[in-house]
């Protein structure tokens, strides 16, 4: 048996710790947001979190930099793996342009273009900086106002492709701006792209470090059993 402390937020959370409880292990959770699932053990503090592990499950959202940083620095020398999805590939048939960051991609948008961007609820301020209209998706429902030359599209799903192709259909948009978050949920953003001939601005995962990437609870149960 070993403690683990899962870092959470994202749907990898609740399946990795329950498997990881049904092998035995101690887990803890520290969320990197409100807790999604209010019945998992959760760590005190990070710092404890970390103090009393001897490994760390990273199931944060794949763009949450922030957390695993925090980690990298109050123990570098902590084993630790990441659970999350393989990123997306293109096809023969798609035109992607793989940026590093939103920055990247915003300067990537062809001037004037009508963007359909999934890039998360912050990113407005930077994609204010494009010179033509950005519809930018938001899961959840608020009541902030939009910066000038963007307009929020609300919509929580489950998506699907014809869906998202009257959605760019009736927006008349020329390219879709997204995060490479790897999964099925969010892929039929992609494919209506593709489907409509739209070229893809995508912003890449950010680098793991040395944190291995594990795709399932298998492969996660298996990793532990290899340290």
């Amino acid at each position: 048996m070993k403690q683990v402390l899962v870092l959470g937020g994202s749907a990898m959370t609740e399946p990795a710790v329950r498997a990881l409880q049904a092998a035995g292990h101690d887990v803890q959770v520290y969320w990197s947001r409100a807790p999604v699932v209010a019945d998992l053990p959760r760590a005190a503090t990070l710092r404890a979190g970390v103090q009393s592990a001897d490994v760390v499950v990273d199931a944060t959202h794949p763009f949450d930099e922030i957390l695993p940083a925090m980690i990298s620095r109050f123990s570098p020398a902590l084993p630790r793996v990441r659970v999350g999805r393989a990123a997306w590939t293109p096809g023969i048939e798609d035109r992607w342009q793989e940026v590093d960051d939103l920055a990247q991609a915003v300067a990537a948008l062809p001037s004037g273009a009508r963007i359909f961007a999934a890039s998360g609820r912050d990113s407005a301020e930077t994609l204010v900086h494009h010179d033509g209209p950005v519809f930018l998706r938001q899961l959840h429902r608020h009541d902030d106002p939009a910066p000038d030359g963007c307009a929020y599209v609300f919509g929580n799903g489950p998506f699907d492709v014809a869906g998202e192709v009257a959605l760019f259909t009736e927006l008349e948009i020329d390219v879709l701006l997204a995060r490479n978050t790897g999964g099925s949920s969010g892929f039929p953003k992609i494919e209506a792209a593709r489907t409509l001939g739209l070229p893809v601005i995508l912003i890449a995962q950010p680098d793991t470090g040395n944190a291995p990437l594990v795709s399932d609870t298998d492969a996660l149960l298996a990793w532990m059993d290899n340290l």
